[in-house]
């Protein structure tokens, strides 16, 4: 492969890294997003569900989701063996 070849793939592979951290940083946020109050309290207005409150499958329906990403982000960013 070329020098030029050599530096846009690393160039493009950085930039795929930072789409990845992205990401990994706005989890957080989409979590907290997802879990204030006004979004519970839609919630809170269902019914039960197979017996069960309908706030509590949706509280750990989302907790179990964002477990869920960020698994899938950590492996992708730190499980590839991808040299640096």
């Amino acid at each position: 492969m070329t020098r030029r070849g050599e530096n846009a793939d690393l160039a493009e592979r950085a930039l795929e890294r930072h789409k990845r951290e992205d990401a990994a940083a706005f989890l957080p946020i989409l979590g907290v997003l997802l879990l204030v109050s006004p979004v519970l309290n839609i919630v809170a207005g269902f019914p039960r569900i197979l017996g069960i409150p309908a706030v509590y499958l949706y509280v750990f329906s989302v907790w179990a989701g964002l477990i869920l990403c960020t698994l899938y982000l950590a492996r992708r960013l730190y499980g590839t063996g991808e040299p640096e």
